[in-house]
């Protein structure tokens, strides 16, 4: 979105939301599984978020949203004016009905605002705040968080009527002080969204952390932006605000219902929990109308020829400001024990495959590159070798396959090279846009996956 565009006011019914349940489809790749053992057989669940009723005469629900701003050392300079540029675009283009709280952190935290309301007076005080921000210290990137969903949770306790809550984050480091690790930083955002509040992040420049990032925006139910070039913070930031309005799923979960003894793992990077036979994805939000594929790998045990194993699949979401939680049961999978000449003249969906494929490639991409920034390149070579063997295996009779198969064999030998920054941030961002069904929302292309690998192997050089 340029920032000179107005934000979008999504179509909504009476009481400022969406109105509708998601459509949501279940299905395997082949439903015979080998009697021996070992079968490896994918589920594909399809979602569609439903429309916005179209309503012009009634106002957008209101929103109550955090903006926390990282004014660490790194920020010195342009990054931190377009930071403020940007934020300061956004609040320019939110109404009195909405709620603003601003946070800047380093190594300490301050809260400037907290749920001002945005009429004339809220909106240039904000603005002079925004003009007045300097760089200090090092990055406490979760302390400002917290301050900034507490800000938000404050209001959402206190508020009359439906809202939106909803923070972003903006950074351009590496947190390095206060709590660090993904998976801490995960259980915080995945507690708050729980709660309502969900938060979205924009990594600013190449140095940030995309995976500290992204364990946030994914726990939290939001979405993670890139914004490498100063003037890109405004337009992802407006668009990120044009997303948060039009989204009519939030907290969105898939919960498979397992047969004894099969295994489960999902390719991609939305935060799982397996426990007491059910398999949980936690997939966040989705905007109006939009679809996006889950694709689950399931590893069978051996079983009685003819037997049957029925998986079972319930998904639940809440409708953007409001507390009730939502839920449907879906049509079960029904899989067989089948002898092993069977199992091999079983056809496939392919449909479906492709499908799988796509994100079986996403997933290899973006673990590996992750294993390779943390300096691991003999397993991140490894785990793209053996994850190949079977590729190439499901490749065969799938139309279209040849493409996505070329590209792992090229992304191979990169991963015995430790990759820079720039190619490894792009690459993993990349794959995880490509696996939640995302656009990227900079208005300058950075190429498609394949074009991504070309260049890794071209800034390598020979071997």
């Amino acid at each position: 979105m340029s920032p000179n565009e107005s934000i979008p006011n999504p179509a909504q019914t009476t009481n400022g939301t969406s109105s509708g349940a998601p459509r949501i489809q279940l299905g395997p790749d082949r439903s015979v599984v080998r009697g021996a053992g070992n079968s490896v057989r994918h589920v594909v669940v399809t979602i569609t978020a439903p429309e916005a009723v179209q309503a012009p005469d009634v106002r957008r629900q209101p929103l109550n949203l955090a903006l926390v701003v990282d004014v660490s050392g790194s920020m010195q300079g342009r990054p931190l004016q377009a930071a403020c540029e940007g934020a300061a675009l956004v609040v320019e283009r939110l109404t009195a009905d909405d709620r603003l709280s601003l946070v800047s952190f380093a190594s300490d935290v301050v809260v400037h605002a907290s749920a001002v309301r945005l009429d004339d007076a809220g909106k240039a005080m904000v603005l002079a705040t925004l003009r007045e921000l300097t760089t200090r210290g090092s990055t406490d990137l979760c302390a400002g968080w917290l301050a900034g969903c507490e800000a938000v949770a404050t209001r959402l306790a206190f508020a009359n009527g439906s809202e939106r809550n909803h923070v972003v984050v903006l950074s351009d480091g590496h947190a390095n002080q206060g709590v660090v690790a993904p998976e801490q930083l995960a259980a915080h955002a995945s507690e708050l969204r729980q709660r309502g509040v969900l938060t979205s992040t924009v990594g600013i420049g190449v140095a940030y952390s995309p995976i500290q990032l992204q364990a946030i925006s994914e726990a939290g139910g939001g979405r993670m932006h890139d914004a490498e070039r100063p003037e890109e913070i405004a337009e992802v930031l407006l668009a990120e605000l044009a997303d948060t309005l039009a989204t009519t799923v939030e907290n969105l979960q898939v919960a498979l219902r397992l047969p004894p003894l099969v295994r489960a793992e999902l390719y991609g990077t939305a935060p799982t929990v397996h426990e007491g036979g059910e398999y949980r994805v936690q997939l966040g939000s989705m905007l109006s109308g939009a679809t996006r594929h889950v694709v689950v790998k399931l590893t069978f045990p051996a079983g009685v020829v003819g037997a049957r194993a029925e998986l079972g699949a319930r998904a639940s979401w809440r409708i953007p400001g409001e507390a009730a939680e939502h839920s449907i049961d879906l049509p079960p999978c029904d899989f067989r024990f089948g002898g092993g000449s069977e199992c091999a003249a079983q056809p496939r969906d392919l449909e479906r495959a492709r499908i799988v494929l796509s994100h079986w490639q996403a997933h290899v991409l973006h673990r590996a590159m992750a294993l390779n920034q943390s300096g691991d390149l003999l397993r991140a070579f490894e785990f793209v070798a053996g994850e190949l063997r079977h590729y190439e295996r499901y490749c065969q009779g799938v139309p279209g396959a040849e493409s996505m198969l070329k590209t792992l064999h090229a992304y191979l030998p990169s991963m015995r090279h430790r990759q820079g920054s720039v190619s490894a941030k792009e690459m993993m961002l990349a794959s995880y846009k490509l696996s939640r069904g995302e656009a990227d929302r900079r208005s300058e292309a950075r190429g498609s996956i394949e074009e991504q690998v070309h260049n890794l192997l071209r800034s390598i050089g020979p071997f």
